[in-house]
């Protein structure tokens, strides 16, 4: 007599339903995610030098013509800023500092040329002849004469003239005569102007001047010195030119 063994039928699991494969992360490009989120957006250089300018354009430009550069370089950058932007909209970021830069910059330059041509048709005093230190540079195809010829034709009468005081060798305030340069450099940086580059102002009235930076605006009259005068400047000791005033402004 056999007997018959129970056998248990094997099954195997199914694989579906007994092992599920870990889900892989989705990648950096899937559909899943946003890749602007992962987009790397470069700061216009253009906008942030447009709203430097700009912002020292606010400060300077109304003190001196040069410095109406600064608004004017701030006016370029924006230009420059808006074209970028609109070629690579997006790749670049700070359009509104750019914006704010360019709109600035062009206010600042419009009111800061209007301010100069106002003070130019109005600065210079009835009866007075406008004149540059460009005026009383010699003439170099006439080396016999050390002094300019108009020079010659300006001396005993009114003129009007702008420039900076030089760092007095003493005293630094309250001046009653001090030396009158052309250039920003030989003002405020130690040059070495030429004789023919500075005019020694004497004030006769009460006023007086302290040394600054400020452009200073000479109304008085012109006198030629053809065998020089002396000053109380070491560094320049001797002049051709001196204009007796009674106020500088």
């Amino acid at each position: 007599m056999i007997k018959h063994m129970n056998t248990a039928k094997f099954t195997e699991p199914d694989s579906q339903e007994a092992y599920s494969p870990p889900q892989s992360p989705p990648q950096l490009g899937s559909s899943s995610l946003n890749a602007n989120e992962f987009a790397y957006r470069s700061v216009s250089k253009s906008a942030i030098a447009s709203l430097t300018f700009a912002i020292l354009g606010v400060m300077v430009a109304f003190l001196g013509q040069v410095f109406v550069l600064m608004p004017l370089l701030g006016l370029i950058f924006g230009l420059i800023a808006v074209s970028s932007f609109r070629r690579f909209p997006e790749e670049l970021t700070g359009k509104t500092v750019g914006k704010i830069g360019l709109i600035l910059s062009l206010v600042i330059l419009v009111t800061s040329v209007a301010f100069h041509s106002y003070i130019y048709a109005t600065e210079v005093p009835p009866g007075h002849q406008r004149i540059a230190f460009s005026d009383l540079r010699p003439n170099p195809k006439t080396p016999n004469i050390p002094f300019s010829e108009k020079s010659m034709e300006l001396d005993g009468k009114k003129v009007f003239l702008k420039g900076y005081v030089r760092p007095p060798g003493g005293k630094q305030r309250k001046l009653k005569e001090f030396i009158l340069v052309g250039d920003f450099g030989d003002c405020c940086f130690g040059g070495n102007p030429k004789i023919t580059d500075v005019v020694a102002i004497s004030i006769i009235g009460d006023d007086t001047v302290d040394y600054g930076f400020a452009l200073r605006r000479i109304a008085g009259t012109f006198h030629l010195n053809k065998h020089t005068k002396r000053t109380k400047e070491a560094e320049v000791p001797q002049v051709f030119y001196e204009i007796h005033t009674q106020e500088v402004r």
